[in-house]
């Protein structure tokens, strides 16, 4: 078995930047709780009153950081289940890797089309609840739509 080294350090380097990541998530936290809310704006939320895709996805992840899948879901399910899909893809480029392969995620093109695809269907289905049926998990918004 021997390891492809450009692709070792690609890997290395990919997560040790998401261990940089998941070190900073607390002072991220914390500066964004500091910052007047006007320095953070999402035109889909506080113009449109809608939820992006990723609305609550910072929730989400916290809460998967205090291992609080229930709470996690319940913010952001999408943001979820895309952080397992590129758990999972992790594992596939890892084992790759120890294959000694150079190319360690041979994802087809159109994937990335059905990425954007599920997003924009999340977003859809997420803000119909919201405002059809008052389904609001985030409770940022739905007094908005039911005032």
């Amino acid at each position: 078995m021997r390891i492809e080294k450009t692709s070792a350090r690609h890997y290395l380097y990919l997560h040790l930047g998401i261990f940089a990541a998941v070190l900073l998530f607390p002072l991220y936290r914390m500066l964004t709780n500091q910052l007047p809310r006007v320095w953070i704006r999402c035109v889909l939320h506080d113009r449109l009153f809608l939820y992006c895709p990723f609305c609550g996805g910072t929730r989400a992840v916290e809460a998967l950081l205090r291992l609080d899948l229930s709470a996690a879901l319940a913010a952001n399910p999408f943001v979820v289940v895309l952080l397992l899909l590129l758990l999972i893809l992790d594992v596939i480029a890892l084992i790759r890797l120890l294959r000694g392969r150079k190319r360690l995620l041979p994802l087809p093109q159109w994937s990335l089309f059905f990425l954007l695809a599920a997003a924009i269907g999340y977003a859809v289905l997420r803000n119909w609840l919201m405002i059809a049926h008052g389904y609001d998990p985030i409770g940022d918004l739905g007094a908005f739509w039911h005032h």
